[in-house]
């Protein structure tokens, strides 16, 4: 008997975990009371009951092995395509994706150094860290990235969330900025967490958005109008813009109105078509009429500050007064010096030099916020410019290129960079084939630097701050509340706090509190599975609850469950009390046919459950459960039992039956006995059920 037990117990372990116990590898994991079989039945307790907590001991690797699965795993040709894209698409590169490459690196060159120039002084910089921000990207993204049109550089939303750090420690926090920010978007690559922007919901990116441009548009009323106060919040700016509106500067104005004129129109009209009725009259004028028009279109930024500096220069010298127009400060010019970031950092004023730990405190809530919308932003693009041929994208491979970008770019002086919707919309306009046009366009801001970075203090900031404003206009888009309004009223809740946390504490704060209330929502609906629950009747006349959840459990739902399940369980006590004096037992079917996945912390609340069912007489029965859940309940138990998982309905109603007509006075609810019980009461619990189905693992759907 103690050997058919044995065998049994094994095959129904085997068929429970899918392993196989070789004889002479299984071993007790008890307490010293308890047996466990390993081929001899002298292992066996007493009374003959066999120990079902048993582990397999395995043989320790060599370091033969783990070299070879090293290899195997981390140093494949598959492996390494991945980690430089390039060994992908440059051993077919052609004469044409050469010319591609050109003109858009080209393109992109003249937008990305007016830009670049503008949002450094968005960010509180001196115009040429915009420079070093953006050849830096551009050089490693040809290596790393994957995605041929992202143009990686600095933006409007990182420029202005950097701006409060630039204003207490100075150029060096933003450097360490991007430093951190580099690291932490590394490591999130590295570690293959390219999901976590999966977690960024559509309300908490439509709300900062908006809140966005509202600030980075009011940040610019200094420049445009030609004021001087220092403030990064929205209240702080309009605080001081009031307060100092008696000293506006007429011809800052002026120019600001014109470059606005000029801007505007090419922004709104970047598409449009000139002259269409000269397409098949006159077809070589139209081409040339529109592609003139489209090198306007590209190179609006750089004519705008061009036009501006000229105007400034010639008003300046006629009225011999250089201070008609407020001009960027003196910059240091040349190309940066390669080196490490300081992580001590001398203040503002330059009176105190701070530890690298005070540093670390100010900027910590930068660090992230930086990498979290740099890694959005960037994915963003990727799938927005993502050919169907390209396939799916790896997001973490975009984490990697982007955290190598901003570490390199700290050892050259560059602040925070990611991907720009516009610079990448006229990379991909321009028919760029490669991401090899990054190292073109690199390649001409080095250029820029070198030879006109002397002429930089001579561009207006009001034309600086048109392009920002023209930039920032379109970028959000109010009318998403609407169409929140009529899907899902809940998203408002993250939508409006995103928003008046980013207005009214800073943008930084903003998108972190409004990811944090969006995965509290989600974590919310996951914690309230919908749980059908009601009592029906077997065809032989036996009542009992059916509780069916629509989703698999984890640990935050036991207790929901536990109550939607006692609800109804009085209501069926009360219906048995009432059955004609006919002694029957309370029962609960637990159907699993949506439980894919769960974890311990449910295995155990479920257990301790079924514990506190049993001494109320209740007894538990699962219904199409799967080994993957099956396996984690079971585990849960430290002592062997027998579990109640019927595959059929047919098989349901035929327990009940056996439960109601059978006495068992000490069976688990999850368990209907254990192997100490006498061999006499199983073998007629079999005869009635059926052997396999007793051993539940026979019965395990998959």
């Amino acid at each position: 008997m103690e050997a058919k037990n044995e065998k049994s117990l094994r095959e129904s372990y085997e068929c429970l975990y899918g392993l196989r116990f070789p004889n002479s590898k299984v071993f007790d994991a008890t307490d010293s009371g308890s047996g466990a079989f390993n081929g001899s039945s002298s292992n066996s307790s007493k009374n003959g009951a066999l120990d079902l907590s048993v582990l397999i001991e395995q043989d320790e690797p060599t370091v033969a092995e783990c070299c070879a699965w090293t290899r195997a795993r981390f140093f494949t040709k598959r492996k390494f395509r991945r980690l430089l894209p390039p060994l992908k698409w440059l051993p077919n590169y052609s004469f044409n994706d050469a010319k591609g490459d050109i003109i858009s690196g080209i393109s992109v060159a003249f937008t990305i150094v007016p830009q670049g120039l503008a949002l450094a002084s968005l960010a509180g910089l001196p115009p040429q860290y915009g420079l070093y921000t953006s050849f830096m990207g551009c050089f490693v993204y040809s290596l790393l990235g994957s995605c041929k049109d992202m143009a990686v550089g600095p933006t409007s939303i990182l420029a202005m969330i950097v701006l409060p750090y630039v204003m207490v420690g100075g150029a060096q926090y933003a450097i360490l900025l991007a430093f951190f920010g580099g690291c932490l978007q590394l490591l999130a690559g590295i570690l293959n967490l390219g999901f976590v922007v999966d977690f960024i919901s559509f309300p908490v990116i439509s709300s900062f958005s908006l809140a966005a441009a509202i600030t980075i548009a009011s940040s610019q009323l200094k420049g445009f109008f030609g004021l001087h106060y220092s403030a990064s919040r929205v209240l702080e700016i309009y605080i001081n813009f009031f307060s100092t509106i008696g000293s506006i500067n007429l011809w800052d104005v002026g120019l600001g109105c014109f470059c606005l004129l000029f801007l505007v129109p090419l922004q709104i009209f970047k598409e449009a078509e000139i002259m269409p009725h000269w397409s098949k009259c006159k077809p070589r004028s139209y081409r040339l009429v529109n592609f003139i028009y489209s090198l306007i279109v590209i190179g609006r930024n750089a004519l705008a500050v061009l036009i501006g500096s000229l105007i400034a220069i010639y008003y300046g010298q006629r009225n011999n007064d250089e201070n008609l127009f407020t001009l960027t400060r003196k910059i240091t010019p040349g190309l940066p010096s390669f080196d490490v970031p300081q992580f001590s950092v001398l203040s503002v004023n330059g009176t105190v030099t701070k530890p690298f730990g005070e540093v670390y405190d100010d900027i910590s809530t930068g660090i992230f916020a930086v990498a979290l919308l740099g890694l959005t932003e960037s994915v963003a693009v990727a799938n927005a410019f993502k050919s169907p041929s390209s396939g799916k994208l790896d997001a973490s491979q975009e984490m990697i290129a982007l955290g190598v970008s901003n570490l390199l770019g700290s050892f050259v002086g560059a602040f925070p960079a990611t991907a720009s919707f516009s610079r990448s919309a006229v990379n991909h306009n321009s028919g760029v084939r490669t991401p090899l046009g990054g190292i073109i366009t690199g390649g001409l801001v080095l250029t820029a630097l070198s030879t006109f970075s002397t002429y930089f203090e001579y561009i207006p900031e009001t034309a600086l701050a048109t392009i920002i404003i023209t930039s920032v206009m379109f970028m959000a888009n109010p009318t998403d509340i609407l169409i929140i309004w009529r899907t899902n009223r809940i998203d408002l809740i993250p939508y409006l706090i995103t928003f008046i946390t980013s207005i009214g504490i800073g943008l930084e704060v903003g998108i972190l509190i409004g990811i944090g209330v969006s995965i509290m929502i989600l974590l919310y609906h996951m914690a309230r599975p919908h749980i059908y629950s009601v009592i029906k009747e077997t065809p032989s006349g036996h009542s009992f609850l059916y509780v069916k959840p629509d989703r698999s459990i984890f640990f935050s739902s036991i207790e929901y469950m536990k109550i939607k399940i006692g609800k109804n369980l009085k209501t069926l006590e009360q219906i048995n009390m009432n059955s004609g004096g006919r002694e029957t037992n309370c029962l609960v079917v637990v159907d699993g046919e949506h439980m894919f996945r769960t974890d311990s912390t449910f295995a155990l609340g479920m257990k301790n459950m079924v514990n506190d069912l049993k001494s109320r007489n209740v007894s538990v029965i699962f219904y199409r459960l799967r080994r993957i859940v099956f396996r984690v309940i079971v585990g849960v138990s430290m002592h062997p039992t027998l579990f109640h998982n019927c595959r059929t309905e047919e098989e349901v109603y035929r327990l009940i039956r056996t439960l109601n007509e059978t006495t068992i006075k000490h069976s688990s609810s999850m368990c209907v006995g254990t192997l100490k019980r006498s061999h006499s009461h199983t073998s007629t619990y079999r005869d009635e059920l059926g052997t396999r189905h007793l051993w539940m693992t026979q019965s395990t759907s998959d």
